[in-house]
């Protein structure tokens, strides 16, 4: 909750503010997060995530409105891990994440995501940092081959990472060389390098 409120207050902020630059290369963030009931998530994702929800420890779910689409999120401590797992309004899963602290990805993705910010912005905070496992997609015989749900979850289960897609997606305060402000999502593949916008 104290999470949810700072955001808030970082996101008001730079409502707020008068010079804001909304760039085509960067993600604005806009995410409203209301809390919701187990009984109102979709009763197939409760199923599919049951192993973890079993070993998790202060469990919540939300409803997350994005622009004009909205998506079902979960959030619990697994394993000593803060994790959260987003399915699509039918229930099937979109993707798993591991909130970090920078120093605790490796010092090559590290350094490229300092790099890059540093390079592209006056000033910069990293105000929350998460590593997404992603489903790992495949062409074989020219057709394309994607994990299903149960298998894509077992995958992040064992953590085989071989068979996941690794990003880490990045909340940053920004300052760029106008001196504009604003509060973006940034997204980086598995080598550190920044990926384009969708």
């Amino acid at each position: 909750m104290r999470f949810i409120f700072k955001y808030f207050l970082i996101s008001l902020a730079f409502i707020t503010l008068p010079n804001i630059s909304f760039t085509q290369e960067t993600d604005v963030k806009y995410e409203k997060e209301e809390k919701i009931k187990q009984s109102e998530f979709p009763e197939s994702a409760i199923e599919l995530i049951d192993p973890i929800l079993k070993k998790g420890k202060r469990t919540r779910y939300f409803k997350d409105h994005e622009k004009d689409n909205y998506f079902f999120e979960v959030k619990t401590i697994y394993k000593e891990e803060k994790i959260s797992i987003k399915f699509y309004k039918d229930g099937s899963l979109l993707d798993i994440e591991i909130l970090k602290e920078l120093n605790e990805l490796p010092k090559d993705i590290q350094e490229k995501i300092l790099q890059y910010f540093q390079s592209n912005y006056k000033k910069h905070q990293l105000v929350r940092i998460q590593i997404q496992y992603n489903r790992e997609e495949e062409y074989e015989e020219g057709e394309l081959e994607i994990d299903d749900d149960e298998e894509y979850l077992e995958e992040f289960l064992e953590m085989d990472i071989e068979d996941l897609i690794i990003k880490y997606e990045i909340e940053a305060e920004v300052v760029d060389e106008k001196n504009e402000r604003g509060f973006f999502e940034f997204l980086f593949d598995d080598e550190g390098k920044r990926l384009p916008s969708l």
